[in-house]
């Protein structure tokens, strides 16, 4: 009785779990030996017909979508992507230093070139540079009735060279002219006539000679004093033609600069004997020769290159000493 009931309660969960999911049973029971062909087909055509089922449900659903509420591809904001560069810190920019001035290197050796005139004209300008701008390094290198002319009794392009080249100074002052009035002999050993146009050649090739010099010697400037108006008619007619030479051979270098004298003791075309200085003070200015300065006329040319040379920053006055 009691094997009835249980093969009764058996049989009736095989039936309800059969009739509960049958395609899952059949699909079971056909992975088994004991099924048959035809339980397999079932069981096959069981599987195929679901999938066509859940095939019908997803294009149901696509076609249920409205595409035209959809956002257009040109309406879809742009993704921001930070690029490498702007993860970067920024450098900060470079401030511009401003350049420093270029310092001068003072002018503190001159030296004083030329013939007896230069001599007179060299001692008040060691005076004044050394009382007022307190410059004691000073050389007067003069040679008595000398000049560009003859060479041959003092040749200064080779005296030059070498106070130049031993001095090592920083300004030069040149005065020449008072004894080359006189017929000349050329560099070709040709004698020339005092003024012609042959001898204005043959000086002006003296004098562009020694400018040359001067131009390429480690001299930083060079003042070229022309001659001062004389009292005699032949040095009158000479000198204006000969301080026209130096002043265009002063052009041949920017570090030679003429200093024209002759209007400092002139009037109406004639000198004048007695000429008041800076200070008003009053003077005869020349020798009787009408050549050589006296010691005033001497200061007065030597306050006109002085001035000169202040404006050109040649020359600084020294700072006070503050108490």
């Amino acid at each position: 009785m009691k094997d009835r009931e249980i093969l009764l309660i058996v049989t009736s969960v095989i039936l309800t779990l059969i009739f509960s999911n049958l395609s899952l049973f059949l699909k079971s029971f056909s992975l088994t030996p004991f099924a048959s062909p035809e339980i397999k087909q079932a069981a096959r055509q069981i599987e195929i017909d679901g999938f066509r089922k859940s095939e019908q449900d997803f294009w149901s659903k696509i076609k249920d979508i409205n595409f035209d509420s959809l956002p257009k591809k040109s309406e879809i904001p742009p993704i921001k992507t930070e690029t490498k560069a702007a993860a970067l810190p920024q450098k900060p920019a470079k401030k511009l230093t401003p350049a420093k001035p270029k310092l001068t290197r003072p002018y503190r050796k001159f030296l004083f070139i030329g013939d007896s005139v230069m001599f007179d004209l060299g001692i008040q300008l060691q005076y004044t540079l050394k009382q007022k701008y307190n410059i004691a390094d000073t050389k007067i290198d003069y040679k008595v009735s000398s000049g560009l002319n003859r060479i041959d009794y003092y040749d200064w392009y080779a005296r030059t060279r070498k106070v130049i080249n031993d001095y090592q100074p920083d300004v030069v002052i040149v005065l020449f002219g008072a004894n080359d009035p006189q017929d000349i002999t050329d560099f070709q050993g040709k004698s020339r006539v005092i003024l012609t146009k042959e001898w204005q050649k043959a000086y002006q090739e003296r004098v562009e000679k020694y400018a040359n010099i001067l131009a390429s010697s480690s001299v930083r400037k060079v003042y070229w004093v022309g001659q001062s108006i004389p009292n005699k008619s032949w040095y009158l007619k000479a000198f204006p033609i000969m301080n026209d030479i130096y002043k265009n051979a002063s052009k041949s270098s920017p570090k030679i600069e003429f200093i024209s004298t002759w209007d400092t003791f002139a009037q109406a075309g004639k000198l004048v004997p007695v000429v008041a200085d800076k200070s008003g003070k009053r003077g005869y200015v020349k020798n009787n020769d009408g050549l050589h300065f006296t010691s005033h006329g001497a200061q007065i040319i030597s306050d006109l290159i002085i001035d000169k040379m202040a404006s050109d920053k040649i020359l600084k006055a020294p700072k006070k000493k503050s108490l």
